[in-house]
């Protein structure tokens, strides 16, 4: 993997503004990771996809992470803060086999990787969750008989659901979270995909209006512009200004 130019994360916003939040993270990597295969890429589990993205967040606009939420008791606003090396975690690979135990069950299984939430968005409603199970259980068996993914007992499930997020934690990251207004502690997703993709839209606005008045003033093209630093053509916008 490596850091992208400033023409490749523009390139990046536009080819993944129409898609899902997932094939925007699979964007990013691909622009990252030329050298490996999308199919690759999309069979990583959640939580290792998560952190690779963690490291192109880091090395696009540092390792620091601040932010604003509401308090859902009172509504205030809270600024917080953190950085992404103390969110992270090492968790299993979606290729590492996980066994699961319970009563006379056994059920084998691997963790879910982009490609299966992919296949379970293009259903509906509660079914996605049965797609995800089916795609990712290998092998289930009762008392040593082999059944089928739909036949195992709601309990089993539960478990095989428990011991999956336990094996990748990165996958789900939650933040918690103290209102200074009032007190009240909760706990928050944080999905560094979706934050990721956040942060971009604001800097593609913001180059692109650099862009804009660079262009205006000097006659150069996207590319020219594009190529210098960011210290190089705050300058320009500097004289522009006055």
């Amino acid at each position: 993997m490596r850091a992208l130019s400033a023409a490749e994360l523009l390139d990046v916003w536009e080819a993944g503004r129409d898609q899902a939040p997932v094939g925007r993270a699979l964007t990013l990597l691909a622009a990252a990771c030329p050298e490996t295969p999308p199919d690759r890429l999309a069979a990583l589990s959640i939580g290792r996809r998560d952190a690779e993205l963690m490291t192109l967040r880091s090395w696009t606009f540092g390792s620091a992470v601040a932010g604003v939420v509401s308090c859902p008791a009172c509504g205030d606003r809270l600024d917080f803060g953190f950085d992404l090396e103390e969110i992270r975690v090492e968790g299993a690979t979606a290729s590492e086999p996980i066994v699961v135990m319970l009563d006379d069950w056994e059920v084998h299984c691997r963790l879910p990787s982009s490609a299966d939430v992919l296949a379970a968005a293009e259903v509906d409603g509660p079914s996605r969750r049965g797609v995800l199970l089916e795609r990712c259980v290998v092998d289930a068996r009762e008392g040593g008989e082999a059944r089928e993914t739909g036949d195992l007992p709601s309990e089993v499930v539960a478990e095989v659901v428990r011991v999956m997020a336990e094996a990748d934690p990165q996958a789900d990251v939650e933040l918690a979270l103290l209102c200074p207004a009032c007190g009240h502690g909760w706990s928050a997703a944080f999905e560094v995909a979706s934050f990721f993709w956040t942060e971009l839209g604001s800097w593609v606005a913001r180059t692109l209006r650099e862009v804009h008045a660079l262009a205006m003033a000097y006659g150069w093209r996207e590319s020219e512009i594009l190529a210098l630093s960011p210290r190089r053509r705050q300058a320009y916008l500097e004289l522009i200004e006055g």
